[in-house]
């Protein structure tokens, strides 16, 4: 045995084997080394619970001598690992994307309202008149609107600008043709790009004004179209119930 101590060089194989509850590991590292010398090893391992805790382990160490015989042999049984360098983690699915947000709905028209904002607008500013000259406030008679609307439409396509329309005649022939009883009735017509520019123009004209602020009106259709030389073509239809 002190023969087999002395012998240099000594081949040196170190045989690991890894005993867990897991799969066994093991790690082999040959080097000729001299009799006596130390060797630091760094053994990789990857013995843990998941969770980064390294678990028991045992080391058998074998160093066979030059001669071939393996008597000597070593039991460790504490030993400080080093870790694995850390391996790439797997690429997750992709992210879904986020969901496209739902369109808003578009605003709902006020109940018992069949005018656009436009129209809306115009008949504030009528109604706004009539309050400060004292009178009341029209109401919007739905049978009117749409034959404003008709009469808008019809100088847009037509080309004209005029109480009277190739397509219906007159506005009392054209309210009464739709059925609507009235005891007195009125039109006014404007073409221009906003509603106050059209407003403005109705109040400067005696004629215009004055059915705006006549009294024995009760009802009013307005129907705003967009299109012809001015931008946009205004009608406003007056009657008085009987």
């Amino acid at each position: 045995m002190k023969t087999k101590k002395m012998m240099l060089p000594v081949l040196f194989m170190l045989f690991l084997l890894l005993f867990s509850l897991a799969s066994p590991a093991a790690a082999c590292t040959l080097k000729e080394v001299a009799s006596g010398q130390k060797i630091p090893l760094k053994i990789c391992l990857q013995n843990d619970d998941g969770k980064g805790n390294f678990l028991p382990i045992v080391y058998r160490l074998e160093i066979p001598l030059k001669n071939g015989e393996t008597k000597t042999r070593f039991i460790i049984n504490k030993c400080c690992p080093v870790p694995c360098p850390p391996q790439k983690p797997e690429p997750g699915p992709a992210p879904k994307p986020d969901p496209a947000p739902a369109p808003e709905p578009a605003p709902e028209p006020q109940p018992g309202s069949i005018l656009t904002e436009e129209e809306m607008q115009m008949l504030q500013l009528v109604n706004e008149e009539r309050r400060k000259a004292g009178l009341q406030p029209l109401q919007i008679h739905e049978g009117l609107v749409k034959l404003a609307r008709l009469k808008s439409e019809d100088m847009i396509k037509l080309g004209y600008f005029s109480h009277h329309s190739p397509t219906y005649g007159s506005p009392f022939e054209m309210i009464s043709g739709a059925g609507i009883a009235y005891r007195t009735a009125g039109e006014n017509i404007a073409g221009a790009p906003t509603v106050d520019r059209a407003h403005q123009a109705l109040m400067n004209s005696s004629g215009h004004r004055a059915n705006i602020l006549n009294a024995g009106f009760t009802h009013v259709g307005i129907g705003i179209i967009d299109g012809g030389p001015y931008g946009k073509m205004f009608t406003q239809m007056f009657i008085g119930e009987r």
